[in-house]
């Protein structure tokens, strides 16, 4: 787990950044998002839907925003504010992309990641899942908060990789 690298802020940090409430962000990132789609272009290279999970326990929308998608925010802002937000997602991208900042960036967020992955884990062994089926679970996970788990991180048994012309056929690897 030492190559995460975290490509995305969320909604709520860029509606603080902004001196925005989060759900006038959303209708924002909403309006942005039906505007793209009129023009036939794919939103989710600037805004990928997302929920997290409340201290009561209640899932909420939010966005992960990339680095176009600030870029796309800034660009709709003008004067002090728009100033002290692009700077502001200048510097993070920056660190991110030099790894200077530890991934996630907000403790909390750290600390809900593990939990929700330690019950997930829990519940699916509990359910005779396989072990690279977990593995799975914990890499969609982590991607909803923003957090890019290597490539390689899921191993799937040989066994599971077999095509189904070669079970169907008996021409599977010996």
């Amino acid at each position: 787990m030492h190559d995460l690298t975290r490509t995305t802020i969320t909604s709520m940090e860029a509606a603080e950044w902004c001196g925005k409430k989060h759900n006038e962000l959303l209708k924002d990132i909403r309006r942005y998002i039906s505007q793209l789609g009129e023009g036939k272009i794919p939103h989710t290279d600037f805004f990928k839907e997302s929920t997290y999970v409340t201290e009561q326990n209640k899932a909420l929308p939010c966005f992960l925003v990339t680095k176009k998608g600030c870029e796309f925010i800034a660009h709709k802002m003008t004067g002090q504010k728009g100033t002290e937000f692009t700077a502001r997602y200048i510097n993070r991208f920056h660190e991110m992309e030099h790894k200077k900042l530890p991934c996630p960036l907000n403790p909390q967020i750290a600390s809900d990641v593990a939990d929700l992955g330690r019950v997930t884990e829990r519940v699916m062994k509990n359910q005779g899942s396989a072990p690279h089926k977990i593995a799975e679970a914990f890499k969609m996970i982590s991607e909803q908060f923003g957090i890019q788990l290597p490539d390689d991180f899921v191993k799937i048994p040989e066994y599971e990789q077999m095509s189904m012309t070669e079970l169907l056929t008996g021409s599977g690897k010996d």
